[in-house]
């Protein structure tokens, strides 16, 4: 379905600034009204594309207020009042007061559903859970029941490998400090794990790394610092899934540093950002293990406090000056605690509701200017997703259903709205994933595809592109495999009326993108997951939902056709996630359901 452009490619002067809808027009409408000066920047779609860091932060900051001044459209094309008006989400999320959005947030406050200005938080309850899938008729009847919660509880249980499980049966024991090794793990660091999340410059960590090499504070919070870079710089070096020794994990690194985290978390009464940034590199650590509620805990621990600190200071959102290292803390805080929220649906911490409202961080070092932008585009994306999230895939409102699909599969918010207003919400949602994807600086944007690309900060991107359009698409492969489903039942009474949508050249244009989708994911993610990272659990997890849900689309006759031979593809998965299955582990898991998908042979076919 193709749209027309209601609104300019970018707004005059008085719109932007007062976020208003601006068509275009010199003088717009809304200045005419207002009687002001209707002035434009220049389009820098019509030259040469500007590609200095300033430029292209600007551009991306244009992209989020484009995609901000979409959520009206998407309103209007859902069936529902607010995207807030979920009742079971409301006691998890810390809110505004109920004054002007600008305000701190409350610590305290419930989030009021009738703000003018609706946010798209990934509900409560939401079913883009890849476990989700496991609980459609089709898949269950194959592998059996598994609850909602199945992989927390095994996260829950697993403990901490080496000395991490014993933080406090010995005396605190410093590692030793060579300055030459110690400068090589701190360039491992800042080669493969600081680009994921910038938080601080090379020379503020020389300034802590100074201080202790001249054993200067050995208990503060710089130290504590030091040690966790001195940790991830070695555990990103170690490819394999050595869970035994802590010397390749980096261990004697990071349990001092995490007693110290832990001791200043608990008896330090004001907060502090480098305590904040402590914890999101302990979240990181966490996270290369594989381990996400651990990551989850400590990013939640880091977006507490930066959530106090806000409110210590007693300001407006918009009037504030924020520090480059708060704003990249808070990013990072938010992109962590989404993550999580998608993935396990988590306990919120109240950060959430603040990314509509922070602005973006600039570079403060000529050397870091790509890793602030691919920053900034992740957490673009990641908004993207939160509105994926909230407007397809929210706890059902609606009573009955026009659409009756998985009857007894989770209720999904796609399913309240009938098959017109399904496919103009995915196309807007797509429409909008692809403004993101050429907002990205020509120089830096991933190609489509599997075609290798130059580090993982452009692999993760494109990841991240095709889990949205995956998911963005996923209610009509659902709709198809139900429908015939039914259709092949003996049993079926034929609950479904005709539908044509489901027949059309459109709906299976849908179902086709969403595979291409899938198995395009799994291509990209597969790469990324035979090393550690931040995103080993995360894409992990997007892998098994991608794998479901080809599975379902080749035993669905319509759609057989459009999958390659997924073999190839599956084992190599296996592979991968064998390097880090250690006994009850989320990854052994997942190789057990994995390994019963049985696809068929299309050559044989």
């Amino acid at each position: 379905m193709n749209y027309t452009r209601k609104r300019a490619l970018l707004a005059c002067d008085f719109c932007r600034h007062r976020k208003r809808r601006c068509d275009g027009k010199k003088p717009c409408s809304t200045c005419r009204d207002s009687n002001a000066d209707c002035v434009y920047k220049e389009l820098p779609f019509d030259r040469v594309e500007d590609s200095s860091p300033t430029a292209v932060i600007d551009r991306l900051a244009r992209i989020e207020n484009l995609l901000e001044h979409q959520s009206q459209q998407i309103n209007h094309l859902s069936t529902r009042s607010s995207p807030l008006s979920y009742p079971t989400s409301q006691a998890d999320y810390f809110a505004t007061y109920q004054q002007p959005s600008e305000y701190l947030p409350s610590t305290s406050a419930a989030i009021d559903p009738q703000l003018d200005s609706p946010q798209f938080l990934i509900p409560k309850n939401h079913a883009t859970l890849p476990i989700t899938l496991l609980s459609l008729p089709m898949v269950r009847d194959l592998i059996g029941e598994y609850p909602r919660d199945y992989f927390f509880e095994i996260e829950e249980k697993l403990p901490l490998p080496g000395l991490l499980g014993k933080l406090y049966d010995s005396p605190l024991v410093w590692p030793s400090i060579d300055a030459d090794t110690l400068d090589v793990l701190s360039e491992n660091y800042f080669r493969n794990v600081h680009p994921h999340h910038p938080l601080f410059t090379p020379a503020m960590f020389k300034a802590w790394q100074d201080e202790l090499i001249q054993e200067k504070g050995m208990e503060e919070i710089g130290t504590a610092i030091c040690f966790c870079v001195y940790a991830l710089g070695t555990i990103c070096s170690n490819t394999a899934g050595d869970y035994d020794n802590d010397e390749a994990l980096g261990i004697q690194f990071f349990q001092p540093a995490l007693r110290i985290i832990l001791h200043k978390l608990v008896w330090e009464f004001r907060p502090s950002i480098n305590l904040c940034q402590a914890l999101l590199l302990a979240a990181s650590y966490f996270a290369h293990l594989g381990r996400p509620l651990h990551s989850w805990k400590m990013a939640q621990f880091s977006s507490r406090m930066f959530l106090g600190l806000l409110e210590s200071r007693q300001r407006y959102i918009a009037s504030a000056e924020f520090e480059e290292a708060e704003l990249r803390t808070f990013w990072q805080c938010f992109t962590v605690e989404c993550d999580r929220i998608a993935e396990l649906d988590v306990p919120r911490s109240g950060i959430e509701p603040l990314g509509d409202r922070m602005r973006l961080p600039h570079s403060t070092d000529p050397s870091d200017n790509e890793n602030t932008i691919y920053f900034i585009a992740e957490h673009a994306i990641r908004r993207l997703l939160n509105r994926i999230h909230n407007s397809l895939y929210g706890p059902e409102i609606a009573q009955t259903s026009p659409i009756h699909v998985l009857p007894t599969g989770p209720n999904q918010a796609w399913q309240s709205l009938n098959m017109q207003k399904l496919q103009a919400l995915s196309a807007e949602l797509n429409r909008q994933l692809e403004e993101w994807y050429f907002s990205i600086p020509d120089y830096l944007r991933p190609v489509k595809g599997t075609l290798p690309l130059p580090n993982d900060r452009a692999r993760v991107l494109r990841i991240r592109y095709y889990a949205a359009r995956h998911i963005i698409h996923r209610p009509f492969l659902l709709q198809m495999v139900s429908r015939q489903c039914e259709e092949q039942s003996p049993a079926s009474t034929s609950v479904l009326s005709p539908d044509s949508y489901s027949e059309s050249t459109v709906f299976l244009e849908r179902c086709e993108t969403c595979i291409d989708s899938c198995v395009t994911y799994l291509y990209n993610a597969i790469e990324m997951i035979d090393r550690r990272s931040p995103y080993l659990w995360t894409f992990s997890q997007s892998c098994l939902a991608c794998l479901i849900m080809l599975w379902m689309a080749d035993n669905t006759p319509a759609l057989h056709h459009y999958l390659p031979h997924m073999q190839p593809i599956q084992n190599m998965l296996l592979t991968k996630l064998r390097k880090w299955a250690i006994k009850d582990s989320t990854f052994a898991a997942e190789i057990h359901i994995i390994e019963q998908l049985v696809f068929s042979d299309p050559m044989e076919a």
